[in-house]
Parts: structure tokens; C-alpha cells; sequence
């Protein structure tokens, strides 16, 4: 996807790939975005997805982007190039060995995670001659970690799948078809996702509209838009895309993506399963 911010005449190219097999376990996709023009920055919004992501922008030291209850504006120059591996959501602390709750609202280095050992395979992925050299190396290196994983906490992701069949539905309910105690559940949920599953629903729900928002474009009104991604209604949906947004329907409906698509929860078809 090229997003063109005409005040600076900046152009930036956003494209996503799906992982190998051997990763699909763990990652949701492999992305690029590569920025050209000639003059200031480029400001890329990077809205609460539920995902947690390793990024190599040029030869900086490769970092650990966290789940994000908030949004945030990174400004890239003309001539960046990133190189990005996407977690499902509740998968990253079995690749990183740790839990998603120590980077909440927060990027860090990755040697911080893995020490420098481990990280250096990753750091001369910045040697590769090009973007398809370099998205190539990070496959390689993170196929070189997978020996060290630790297990996915399966009743977590069975939880997900729950939230993704059940836009509506009650953590309540949820506990009892888990056989979690509220307690229990929340902080399995916070361990592997970063926060507990009410918010993870609302980040989900918020994803979903995105979703629907690009789909439907301008064949769409708010109100259309508010009943398909299930928010109770307009002006529930209005308070959450400022929350996650930073800025009105009016504008985020416009110009933000989903970045689940490749997931599988925003396609989950509603009322599935019990």
C-alpha cells in the first residue's frame, strides 16, 4: 500500500507478506515499507493492533515494537527502509521468552531481550544489498530461534479465537467456557497478550472496523460502519476510534488500515462455535 503525505511530498510503500510455513505459527506476516522523496519526514500513525513486532529500520539496532494501548506517530525520513516480523497476538512471549506485559506502550532494543549473542544475526541483516535480501535474512534468523521457543499457552489462543467468534460477548462468559477463574484468565491474558481480554476485544473490535471502513469506502455511512465492526452504536464507536486513534472517524476512517487481515480473527465468522 503507497500512502502519499502531500504536505512533504513524502511517499511511503507498506507492503506485507505472508510468513513461510515454518513461521506461520508465529507470525502473523513479514512486512516492508520503504519511504522516498526529498524533502522532511514522513509521519506513519501506528495504531493498538494486539501485536508485537520486531523492526530493523536501516542499520539502527533492531528493536521490539510492544502491544500498544495508544497510538503513536513515528516520523521516517526519504531513503528509510523497514524490514518488520508481525506476532500473532498472544504468540510473541513464546518466540521472545518473555512476558508481553514487560513491553507494554513500549519499543526496545532487541539485544535487551535476547542479549547480544542471539541479536547478532539480526544486526547484519542491515549488510544485505536490498529489501528482498534483507527480508530473506530475517526469516533465516528467526528460523535459527526456534529451537529456544518456549511452549504458545494454547488456552489463550483458544480465548482469541473465542473474542474473534464473539464481538459481543462477555469476558464472563468467556471465563466460565474456558474454565478459567476471571482472575486466572486475566492474567494468562496479560502474560501472552500485554493486557487482559476486555481491552484485547477492544482493540480487535477497532481492527475489525478498520477493516470494514476500507472495504467499504465511501459506500459506507458511521452508523453502517458502527453496526458491522459491533460497537453498541455510533457515538460508542466515535469514543473508541479517538482512543485508539488520536483523531475523529472523520479523519482515521480515511487513512488507517488494519494490520490483522492476515490474521484470521478479523474473517472469523460471528456466532461460531459456543
Amino acid at each position: 500500500m503507497i500512502n502519499r503525505d502531500l504536505q512533504v511530498g513524502s511517499v511511503s510503500d507498506y507492503r506485507e507478506f505472508p510468513a513461510p510455513l515454518s513461521l506461520a505459527r508465529y507470525l502473523l506476516c513479514l512486512w516492508t515499507q520503504t519511504v522516498t522523496g526529498s524533502r522532511d519526514e514522513f509521519e506513519q500513525p501506528v495504531l493498538p493492533d494486539g501485536c508485537v513486532d520486531i523492526v530493523l529500520i536501516n542499520d539502527e539496532a533492531p528493536m521490539v515494537i510492544g502491544p500498544w494501548t495508544q497510538p503513536f506517530v513515528t516520523r521516517l525520513a526519504p531513503g528509510t527502509i523497514i524490514i518488520g516480523a508481525r506476532c500473532h497476538p498472544g504468540v510473541a512471549p513464546s518466540l521472545l521468552r518473555l512476558p508481553a506485559s514487560v513491553l507494554l506502550n513500549q519499543s526496545v532494543p532487541l539485544r535487551d531481550v535476547w542479549g547480544r549473542a542471539a541479536t547478532a544475526q539480526f544486526e547484519r541483516i542491515a549488510d544485505e544489498p536490498d529489501i528482498a535480501a534483507r527480508r530473506s535474512a530475517i526469516e533465516t534468523a528467526l528460523l535459527n530461534c526456534l529451537e529456544q521457543a518456549a511452549p504458545v499457552d494454547q488456552a489463550v489462543s483458544a480465548a482469541i479465537q473465542w473474542l474473534a467468534r464473539h464481538p459481543q460477548g462477555r469476558v464472563e462468559k468467556l471465563s466460565k467456557w474456558i474454565g478459567f477463574s476471571s482472575r486466572q484468565l486475566q492474567r494468562r491474558f496479560t502474560v501472552a497478550v500485554g493486557y487482559g481480554p476486555k481491552m484485547f476485544q477492544s482493540v480487535l473490535r477497532f481492527q475489525r472496523l478498520l477493516n470494514f471502513a476500507h472495504n467499504m469506502g465511501a459506500r459506507g455511512s458511521f452508523a453502517q460502519f458502527a453496526a458491522d465492526a459491533d460497537y453498541a452504536d455510533q457515538a460508542h464507536m466515535t469514543r473508541e476510534v479517538q482512543r485508539f486513534s488520536g483523531n475523529p472517524p472523520s479523519i482515521s476512517l480515511q487513512s488507517a488500515r488494519c494490520t490483522l487481515c492476515l490474521s484470521g480473527l478479523i474473517q472469523t465468522m460471528h456466532g461460531l462455535g459456543s
